[in-house]
């Protein structure tokens, strides 16, 4: 399926907006610290670095779990969300505004430290 990259931002934002409202508190407001970025395709370093070029988002950073008092500053974590990737994987545009909320959270997972059964236990999947 095609969608204007406008709407598909607006989209993705929306998207990104309810699922950190839907959290509980103290994990909402570290989801805040998050910088989501929207990208056509992942570069070529985050494909190889991944193993993959369909990606549908990523998260880079240091997952909190990962990190300990004594942790040098780091620079802000980003989730990306590809928007062609997921553009090709879906037939219209509420499947793809549900893979877009699976993939929020799915890379926020990764920020957490969270794995799927972690995701699907606190009924985020």
């Amino acid at each position: 399926m095609r969608i204007e990259r406008n709407r598909f931002e607006s989209m993705v934002r929306g998207t990104i907006r309810s699922v950190i409202d839907a959290l509980p508190e103290d994990l909402r407001e570290r989801a805040r610290e998050v910088i989501f970025e929207i990208a056509d395709r992942p570069t070529r370093e985050q494909a190889e670095r991944e193993g993959a070029d369909d990606l549908l988002g990523l998260y880079e950073g240091t997952s909190l779990i990962d990190r300990h008092i004594d942790f040098p500053p780091v620079s802000p974590d980003r989730i990306y969300i590809f928007r062609i990737p997921l553009m090709e994987m879906c037939r219209d545009e509420r499947e793809l505004r549900s893979e877009v909320r699976i993939t929020v959270i799915h890379e926020l997972g990764h920020y957490f430290g969270f794995d799927e059964p972690d995701l699907e236990r606190l009924g985020l999947l």
